[in-house]
């Protein structure tokens, strides 16, 4: 059973508990440090419940217990902790099109965006490695596409270019269910009742949206990103602006049979992109790594 450090900010949702969550159902023994958030997240508090509390410091030394691996989910400058000199030390994060995680002693990066202007994936040691959903939480909507409350849903943060398309939306007369604060089951609950997950990428990079709402058979609609031809992305449908997002949800609206279709084929391509299928990569990268000295 591999153990595994990671070295996280502890926000009731990210990258690294779900990770976490894939790792232990991989088989492995996870512990967590770094500084602990409580429920507050994008400058709000959630509900108490929410609350993901670390497991020790950075400084945390366990007398009866060593990592197989230290894996970095935070921005650097990264704090290492010398007591584990010599185990291997990665960076796995999602947030490379916004942050460069580049920093002397890490051996390996798993990257989410190929083509970050930011942090692009060009050396030796670095591995693509996307964005992807939990399969126990992001499960398929049990409500009909002609029963659903909602035509279109983007539950996220409310940039100004997403705000843009979220209120033209709501203009063309389209019942749109959009914010922030929803997580986990509440975030499941809404787009299992929706039907067209409207995916305006932060910076071009194929977020967890995709997959998740795909999973919850949602019609992804979305605006371009480079690394769908490279992802194989099947069933999304692509809008080049905000008229022609708007164009394109009349016209799914109005054609259930196209946009189911389109739901299976999205659905049934977004399915092996789960958080258990990352860990298992990592793991695979852990176990093919030649044995120090």
């Amino acid at each position: 059973m591999p153990r595994i450090l990671i070295v996280c900010n502890h926000h009731p949702v990210c990258l690294a508990r779900y990770m976490r969550d894939a790792f232990r159902r991989a088989g492995a023994e996870v512990r967590t440090v770094g500084p602990d958030f409580g429920p507050e997240i994008w400058g709000m508090k959630l509900d108490a419940r929410r609350a993901w509390r670390a497991d020790g410091t950075i400084d945390t030394v366990w007398p009866d217990w060593m990592p197989d691996i230290v894996i970095y989910s935070i921005p650097p400058p990264f704090q290492f902790n010398p007591h584990y000199r010599g185990i291997p030390h990665v960076v796995h994060t999602v947030d490379n099109h916004v942050c460069n995680f580049r920093h002397e002693g890490i051996d390996h990066y798993f990257l989410a965006d190929r083509k970050s202007s930011v942090m692009p994936i060009e050396r030796p040691e670095d591995t693509w490695l996307p964005c992807a959903y939990d399969p126990l939480v992001f499960t398929p909507s049990p409500i009909p596409w002609s029963k659903r409350e909602f035509d279109v849903a983007l539950v996220g943060v409310m940039y100004p270019h997403r705000l843009e398309i979220v209120n033209a939306m709501t203009k063309a007369g389209f019942k749109v269910v959009a914010g922030i604060g929803a997580v986990y089951e509440e975030f499941r609950n809404i787009y299992q009742n929706a039907r067209i997950s409207l995916c305006p990428s932060a910076h071009g990079g194929v977020g967890q949206r995709i997959f998740e709402t795909a999973s919850m058979n949602c019609l992804i609609l979305a605006d371009p990103c480079p690394d769908f031809l490279p992802l194989n992305a099947d069933g999304l449908v692509i809008y080049e602006n905000v008229p022609d997002a708007v164009e394109k949800v009349r016209l799914y609206l109005s054609k259930s049979a196209a946009a189911e279709a389109m739901i299976a084929r999205s659905s049934a391509w977004a399915k092996p992109h789960t958080w258990d299928a990352r860990a298992i990569a990592i793991l695979q990268w852990l176990e093919a790594r030649p044995a120090a000295g």
